[in-house]
């Protein structure tokens, strides 16, 4: 989690120094031209051409000098000296990599001594401003819901030593008492909802990111009952301790929970960089998708409406990344009342487990029935990706009854986005009648997972809706 959020900051920044920099030499060698045209040898072209030295010059900076990861510790006037210490080794740097590369002609003194001047000012402006955005973000951004497990006379202390965090305030904190029956009790603000014999049922049934057990040392073999009941479900675990052995098949790393160290437990731990290379494909995919939806409308629309009253978009809730509610949007294929008529079938499920499939489902109209054989009542689902509730690969989203009949270790499957696709869906879709097969391929994607797998899924889907295999 600490973790996570330093790597973006440090990317943040990492963009900002380097915009201020090659900005500050663009504007003190034109600056030069313009009040020194006759007396410079020096052609924008010859500017353009330098920009590789000065992000050479850039990188030996930030390689050597990178103290961004404080940025939200230090305060203004901290925040001057870092920035002056910064420049004054830009300076050098600069100069040393202008000489090496002979072209020290492109750095006259003027030049040279505007860009350091210009750049420490862009730097001043560029970081109060990234901390002003960041700290804004930690306040009103989406919050990381953490689920702290502790005992009666930890609690307190515990939650003291998160509120001098820098990013406290974007925690949503429920807690789990192990040695009282506090629930409903209120500590610090943060609601007790579990005792130890309900502790695994909330996190079963609510939003739970990530848990924090931080508990005694005598404690030993609960916590390692704890922790295997929370990766069951695919949920990250921190740990107050720094050695636990016996969890062979998780991933484990070290990560820090406000001033604790901990050992964080999960299946699997993501590159940060590749998830938000995975949202700019999801972005990208979503805003083609849904200019190919808008096209698809405009034939379908005439269609559905004529042969059954009702809306035009089916409207669901639906279980998301883990334990989060959101509304899917599909294209109707059902009659308007099929919601109501679904008890009365769920004799002739044909699905072993909490999944509803049915093979000549009579709620299906016969435009619905065309349009799920072609996979194009999924459409506008793209509009899901593009909000950010889906990814266009990934699990599917159960409904709220399925998810509420699930086992512990069903829930693992929601530890990841949602997705349009998945690997149950390239690997026969409802020809697949058990559930507990659905979620063993749903778990194969996320201990595998990598961008090139989403790319594998995705072609395959081509494939397995211009064939309609396993389409209902």
């Amino acid at each position: 989690m600490y973790e996570r959020k330093q790597k973006l900051q440090n990317m943040i920044l990492l963009v900002i120094d380097a915009v201020c920099l090659v900005v500050s030499y663009l504007l003190a060698s034109c600056l030069s031209l313009w009040l020194r045209p006759d007396s410079l040898q020096i052609t924008m072209h010859d500017i353009v051409g330098s920009l590789w030295i000065v992000f050479l010059a850039y990188f030996c900076v930030f390689v050597f000098f990178n103290m961004n990861q404080y940025l939200l510790k230090r305060d203004i006037y901290e925040e001057m000296v870092y920035v002056v210490k910064v420049n004054v080794f830009v300076a050098a740097v600069l100069a040393v990599v202008f000489y090496a590369a002979k072209h020290i002609w492109l750095l006259p003194r003027g030049v040279w001594v505007n860009t350091v001047l210009l750049n420490l000012v862009f730097m001043c402006i560029g970081h109060l401003a990234a901390k002003k955005i960041l700290k804004a973000h930690l306040v009103s951004g989406p919050k990381q819901h953490i689920y702290l497990v502790t005992t009666s006379d930890r609690a307190e202390k515990v939650l003291r030593q998160l509120s001098m965090s820098e990013d406290y305030a974007s925690y949503a904190i429920s807690i789990g008492i192990l040695d009282e029956n506090w629930k409903g009790k209120k500590i610090q603000n943060c609601l007790v909802v579990a005792d130890k014999e309900t502790l695994f049922e909330f996190a079963r049934t609510q939003i739970v990111d990530e848990v924090y057990i931080n508990v005694p040392g005598e404690n030993l073999k609960f916590v390692e009952n704890c922790i295997r009941g929370f990766e069951e479900m695919g949920i990250t675990v921190h740990l107050n301790i720094s050695v636990l052995e016996g969890h062979d098949g998780f991933c484990k790393q070290i990560d820090m929970i406000g001033q604790y160290p901990v050992v964080s437990f999960a299946p699997r731990f993501y590159d940060y960089n590749k998830l938000v290379l995975k949202r700019l494909i999801d972005i990208a995919g979503a805003i083609v998708g849904l200019l190919f939806t808008g096209i698809v409308t405009i034939v379908l629309a005439p269609a559905i409406k004529l042969e059954s009253p009702g809306p035009l978009f089916f409207k669901q809730k639906r279980v998301g990344r883990n334990g989060r509610y959101f509304y899917i949007y599909k294209f109707r294929s059902m009659y308007e009342d099929a919601e109501e008529r679904k008890a009365a079938l769920m004799e002739k499920n044909e699905m072993k487990g909490a999944m509803f499939k049915m093979k000549d489902d009579p709620r299906v109209t016969r435009v619905g029935k065309f349009i799920r054989a072609t996979s194009l009542d999924e459409l506008p689902q793209f509009w899901n990706i593009l909000k950010g509730d889906m990814s266009l690969v990934g699990t599917r989203p159960p409904t709220v009854d399925e998810f509420q009949a699930y086992e512990a270790h069903h829930k693992r499957r929601l530890c990841m986005k949602p997705g349009l696709t998945g690997m149950w869906q390239v690997s026969g879709r409802s020809n697949i009648e058990d559930f507990e097969e659905v979620v063993r391929l749903d778990c194969y994607y996320l201990d595998h997972w990598s961008l090139q797998l989403d790319a594998k899924i995705l072609l395959k889907t081509f494939v397995v809706v211009f064939k309609k295999v396993g389409s209902r």
